[in-house]
């Protein structure tokens, strides 16, 4: 693709895709603009009491935070806990879980109309994740903690009339055995909860590091980009329309183009001053002497109709130009001859004289005017009168455009001149070949039509 054919998609498409982007872009601006204030609240959690060693642990720290927060029972239960009548599917959809680069801590926001609601929604979900982290991490522990202390009391329970009775019978094994057994059951419970709580302790806990405030200010609306990306969006839009439309309806640029595909030539373009007009009618007349045409056709290669006034001026650039004065003039030869100087110089049989100026055509000039023997008189160049009986080609007598043409006259030796806008559609020329086939008409080539219709009829 040239800069032709780019020039003629943007004439052809410009206030196309320039819509395309304003319009997507003005609609989203207006809908951001109409939409009502929303308010975010932040708060910070440490999830993890070893820092991650890794960006991917980190993200791990992040997505375990998120998925939390946004279940529907840690919502319910914060809602509840803050007294709020919220949707719990809403809410999740206003969560939202932050890294802080490759640290344990996360930061939890929540997006609301109302900066109250923010700050009290964001207060009890951090409390909720923050306890089920800790539920998630320590597991079972407190539980089993529980049962070991149980455990420990009813121990403590048994051995206190035991240990009376050993105490009183010193002597009885028995007694003193059972004392022993319970001692060592005792011993071993306390060092299984010392490990447990160890191990409890070394988990570590989540914990809230910043807590939620109510938001001063209301969440940018982010006009700018939004509306960049909508313009982006309907340019890719257009331009995959034009592109369709352009493989369904396939166009040419210019009137070279169309040219080059009849493979004739270009005569010009059509323009209003003299000169151009004056180019135009003598490339015509050439064309037309060539093809050896009596009167030339105009006609559109979109079939609308040509102007009067635009025919007018084509028909007298071409059959009445301005007439310009021409010579022909004949350098003497050189006379060595005696023979040659006493014998007469003759132009069509007549004894040469001196004649005035006139507009001569060459082709019209009798062969014998040209004798290099013949001698001058009246001085070193000679004027060559112009002959009527040289043969000629046909004349051309009339243009006129397609839909004037009388049917009387089309057996008339006729040739056809196309006019071609900036954009000319693929089927238009076929159309033209079409003319030429069922008409047998010489396409004597094409003239650009600035002023034509573009494209072709719909």
């Amino acid at each position: 693709m040239d800069v032709t054919e780019v020039a003629r998609l943007l004439r052809r498409y410009g206030l196309a895709l320039a819509l395309a982007i304003a319009i997507p872009a003005i609609v989203l601006a207006l809908y951001v603009r109409n939409q009502p204030a929303t308010y975010t609240s932040h708060a910070r959690i440490v999830a993890a009491e070893a820092t991650p060693r890794a960006q991917a642990e980190a993200n791990a720290v992040v997505s375990q935070v998120l998925a939390l927060a946004t279940s529907r029972d840690v919502i319910a239960q914060a809602l509840d806990s803050a007294h709020l009548n919220l949707d719990p599917d809403k809410v999740a959809k206003a969560v939202k879980a932050t890294g802080l680069g490759s640290s344990a801590l996360v930061d939890l926001a929540y997006t609301d109309q109302s900066p109250q609601t923010a700050q009290q929604v964001t207060k009890a979900l951090a409390a909720g994740v923050v306890g089920r982290l800790d539920a998630v991490r320590i597991g079972g522990l407190p539980e089993v903690l529980a049962d070991v202390d149980k455990q420990l009391t009813d121990l403590a329970t048994k051995r206190a009339p035991i240990a009376a009775d050993a105490q009183a019978n010193p002597k009885d094994p028995v007694l003193q055995n059972r004392l022993a057994g319970i001692d060592r059951l005792i011993n071993d419970l306390s060092g299984d909860r010392n490990r447990l709580s160890e191990e409890a302790a070394a988990a570590g806990h989540a914990s809230i590091v910043a807590i939620p405030l109510v938001p001063a200010k209301a969440d940018p609306r982010g006009v700018p980009a939004k509306v960049g990306v909508a313009g982006i969006a309907g340019l890719l839009i257009g331009l995959l329309l034009i592109g369709l439309n352009e493989t369904m309806r396939p166009a040419v640029s210019g009137a070279v183009r169309v040219a080059r595909l009849l493979d004739v030539p270009v005569l010009g373009a059509v323009a209003s001053d003299p000169a151009t007009l004056a180019d135009i009618g003598r490339r015509i007349r050439l064309a037309a002497r060539r093809a050896g045409v009596s009167t030339v056709v105009l006609s559109r290669a979109t079939r609308s109709p040509i102007p009067p006034e635009l025919v007018d001026r084509i028909e007298n650039a071409t059959l009445r130009p301005d007439a310009v004065p021409a010579r022909v003039a004949i350098l003497p030869p050189t006379l060595d001859d005696t023979a040659v100087l006493n014998a007469p110089w003759t132009a069509n049989g007549r004894r040469a004289e001196t004649v005035p100026d006139v507009a001569l055509d060459p082709a019209a000039l009798d062969p014998r005017a040209l004798d290099p023997r013949a001698p001058v008189s009246g001085g070193p160049v000679a004027v060559l009168a112009a002959t009527g009986s040289a043969t000629r080609t046909e004349r051309l007598r009339r243009v006129c455009a397609l839909e004037e043409l009388d049917p009387n006259t089309e057996s008339e030796s006729i040739g056809l001149v196309v006019l071609a806008s900036s954009s000319t559609r693929v089927r238009d020329v076929d159309r033209v070949r079409d003319l030429m086939t069922a008409a047998g008409w010489p396409l004597l080539g094409v003239l650009g039509d600035p002023g034509g219709r573009r494209g072709g009829r719909r």
